[in-house]
């Protein structure tokens, strides 16, 4: 096909200039505010276009913390901030638990010991009653590794406190295949007990 018109359209028409007002400038700050809000919505659709599980437990985590500010509102009459020096740490700032973390860095670095000393004794007796023990989840693991899979980026969404004294921290894991096969998400919601061991992995 030849580039002619057809393929880059006709030739431009011309139009006479429009005469500007002397106070055009006021609409300045309206124009740069209208800007500015197509690009975050621009920037939302396509975060949510190439991560929509990412942006789900986002979402979903920023809605828990909604809804323990109303319960705690509706408790005391007013909404009680936790400062930087209150014993109790709000469900935003809230850190991520070595437990969790000794559970990621052993799916980074294919460490089934480190996942292994990261679980409570009872969930180590679950997980062995379903035939996984430290061993088998080293040879898991060693497969994946000789698969050339790996993790090429982990990212932490944030945890939050539970009623019966437990955390919930969430974590979404980028994989990368081998042979650029492409990338896939990994998404774990660890709930760690007050011992600082993980007693459930979903």
């Amino acid at each position: 096909m030849a580039l002619d018109e057809a393929a880059f359209g006709g030739g431009p028409e011309y139009q006479q200039p429009v005469r500007r007002g002397r106070f055009r400038f006021l609409t300045y700050p309206f124009r740069f505010f209208f800007r500015v809000l197509k690009r975050l919505l621009a920037g939302g659709i396509r975060t949510l276009g190439f991560h929509p599980i990412g942006s789900l437990m986002v979402l979903l985590l920023v809605a828990a913390v909604g809804f323990l500010g109303y319960q705690d509102f509706g408790r005391n009459g007013g909404l009680r901030l936790h400062l930087g020096g209150s014993d109790a740490a709000t469900p935003s700032t809230l850190p991520p638990s070595p437990a969790a973390e000794d559970f990621i860095k052993g799916q980074t670095t294919y460490n089934a010991a480190l996942m292994w000393q990261s679980f409570s004794d009872d969930l180590k007796q679950q997980l062995t009653q379903h035939g996984t023990n430290q061993q088998s989840l080293q040879r898991q693991l060693d497969q994946r590794k000789q698969a050339g899979i790996r993790v090429d980026q982990v990212d932490y969404v944030g945890g939050v406190p539970t009623a019966d004294g437990s955390r919930l921290f969430v974590y979404v894991l980028t994989i990368e295949a081998p042979n650029n096969q492409g990338v896939a998400e990994n998404h774990y919601v660890l709930t760690v007990d007050q011992t600082d061991k993980i007693i459930k992995v979903e």
